[in-house]
Order: structure tokens, then C-alpha cells, then sequence
């Protein structure tokens, strides 16, 4: 509900937010946390109404495996809450 919320009063576009999510793990070869992704995608005008319509956009890459989660880090953000998800771009199989 938040993705739709975000295409249809922001024209946040998630194909675009796919890519650069791919496009950031893979040029920089490491796992990154989903802060990490979701500043790199912001930096490039793609800004939702609400952060948490990323959430679906890092679940369609994990089901479709593109991406896989490879362990936790610290947040940056959050007030407090548990450990960020590390992210890593896999083969797509």
C-alpha cells in the first residue's frame, strides 16, 4: 500500500529504484545496508513519499533473487531499533 501510495502522489518509480539498487551493489562489489541503497536511490531523485516504500522494491528483488540478504550491520537510523540488513547482488538464479 505504501509503494502504490508513493507511484501514485510522488511518481516514485520502482523499476528505476531496482535498478540503481543493482547497479550500487554490483559497481560496488560489496554487501550494503538498505540505509545505504535507500540514500543512493534518494541521491538520485528517486524519493518517495515515505522511506518504507522501498520495502517492497528490496522484497521483489529478493523474490525475483537479485538480491539476497547476507547478514546484519549497525543502523544509522531507526531511534534505536535492530540491526540493518546487508544486501549482495547475486547471479539472478
Amino acid at each position: 500500500a505504501c509503494t502504490a501510495k508513493a507511484v501514485r502522489v510522488a511518481g516514485f518509480d520502482t523499476d528505476a529504484a531496482r535498478a540503481a539498487i543493482l547497479d550500487a551493489l554490483t559497481r560496488s562489489g560489496r554487501a550494503m545496508t538498505g540505509e545505504e541503497l535507500v540514500d543512493h536511490c534518494q541521491r538520485m531523485g528517486l524519493v518517495p513519499h515515505d522511506a518504507r516504500a522501498f520495502g517492497s522494491v528490496f522484497k521483489k528483488l529478493a523474490n525475483d533473487k537479485q538480491i539476497v540478504a547476507v547478514g546484519f550491520a549497525a543502523r544509522r537510523k531507526g531511534h534505536g531499533t535492530a540491526g540493518a540488513r546487508l544486501w549482495r547482488a547475486t547471479d539472478g538464479r
